[in-house]
């Protein structure tokens, strides 16, 4: 029952296309502000191995959290405890391999606009869902609509949590019309697999969302690829300047993405490595102070597994912020300076379980930062995608 679900869940996303008229340069955006010796999220670091992102500790991306009081789905108590007291145990391959991810957003958002758009009621990180009723399939179709324009245009936006018409007046002739704004449809960028269902091969990683770099709001994802990644070096972290993997995606689509929440990206592999060994999961109250290791890839193709600290733990929390983390390892030290963006997701083990992912970077110090419970990663799954405990 369990693999025909799964070969008719694959067959469906295998259909799937995705089209991108506008990718970010930039990594991935945060939720968060952190300013100098705060913990920043780490968002994906973008596909091209040359750039580098701002290192302005006020320019650093974050991502939304949940409310210290979110509650574990019913669903996941389920599966992992069970109906009745029987307690039930779920073992999952820990992650620590690069990927890269492809999303398509549900809209266009306005990433700019230019004075030639004069006096205008749009405004930076407005979401165009529609042009004079016609829903828009993406940037190039806002493009073309404003471009074929002879006059007033209707459009359709969502700021924010409400959505409202508004008449904007293109400049310029039929054919060559313009609004002043720039667009965009969607983003790329690299992170790392927490753990794979080696039942079903679905997966989760980042252990945060990915979110509008304008608005900071998690992005509304239509749909999304999972590729392969070759890793073209790292830029060490700094006080202040947190670092980073460079990355550039490979064309074959090795995945597809069902959900980004503020908790993880998920969504299931389609060449999952089934001889992997699953371990089992360690719920919050296994969790303890003291050593600890995160399996991560920051150069070659192979995790490899660094030595941590776990403390400050937060037993309630639901949560990005679950508990902090110390680097001890003097070779991953040595090569990245600590935590770097493109980490995030990093399984984090103790005691033989899968406890968590790492999550943040402290400004001030590249060596500390946090991770997030695993079972807060698994209460934000898809359900069709859900393991289910043995």
């Amino acid at each position: 029952m369990k693999n025909t679900k799964f070969r008719t869940l694959s067959l469906f996303l295998a259909v799937s296309l995705l089209l991108f008229c506008a990718l970010p340069l930039a990594a991935f955006a945060a939720c968060e502000n952190g300013g100098e010796g705060d913990a920043v999220p780490l968002p994906m670091p973008k596909e091209n191995a040359m750039p580098t992102v701002p290192s302005s500790a006020d320019a650093e991306e974050a991502v939304p959290t949940l409310a210290d009081d979110t509650k574990v789905s019913s669903r996941f108590l389920e599966l992992f405890l069970g109906k009745g007291e029987e307690k039930k145990t779920l073992s999952l391959i820990p992650g620590g391999n690069i990927f890269g991810v492809k999303i398509k957003q549900c809209g266009v958002s306005i990433t700019e606009i230019s004075e030639s758009a004069g006096k205008t009621p749009l405004a930076v990180g407005d979401v165009i869902l529609a042009v004079n009723g016609e829903s828009v399939t993406g940037a190039a179709d806002v493009s073309e609509k404003i471009r074929r324009s002879s006059g007033d245009l209707v459009l359709r936006i969502r700021r924010g949590e409400e959505e409202m018409d508004l008449t904007v007046t293109p400049s310029g002739e039929a054919g060559a019309a313009k609004l002043g704004i720039l667009v965009r449809d969607g983003a790329a960028g690299i992170g790392t697999v927490t753990f794979i269902d080696p039942e079903t091969g679905a997966f989760g990683g980042l252990g945060h969302g990915i979110c509008d770099p304008d608005t900071g709001e998690l992005i509304e994802m239509e749909e999304g690829t999972v590729t392969d990644v070759i890793l073209g070096g790292v830029r060490r972290g700094e006080s202040g300047k947190p670092g980073e993997l460079h990355g550039v995606l490979k064309r074959e689509v090795i995945g597809n993405l069902l959900e980004n929440s503020e908790c993880g990206v998920f969504g299931v592999l389609t060449h999952a490595d089934a001889t992997a060994e699953a371990i089992p999961i360690g719920t919050r109250d296994e969790v303890h102070e003291g050593r600890a290791t995160i399996l991560s890839t920051v150069k070659g193709e192979t995790p490899v597994s660094y030595e941590i600290n776990i403390h400050e733990i937060h037993k309630t929390s639901g949560n990005t912020k679950s508990f902090r983390i110390t680097v001890t390892d003097p070779t991953l030290i040595a090569m990245t300076g600590g935590i770097v963006r493109g980490m995030s997701g990093s399984p984090i083990l103790q005691d033989g379980k899968l406890i968590g992912a790492v999550t943040h970077v402290m400004v001030g110090d590249p060596t500390e930062g946090y991770g997030i419970f695993i079972e807060n990663m698994l209460a934000a799954m898809p359900e069709e995608v859900l393991p289910e405990a043995a």
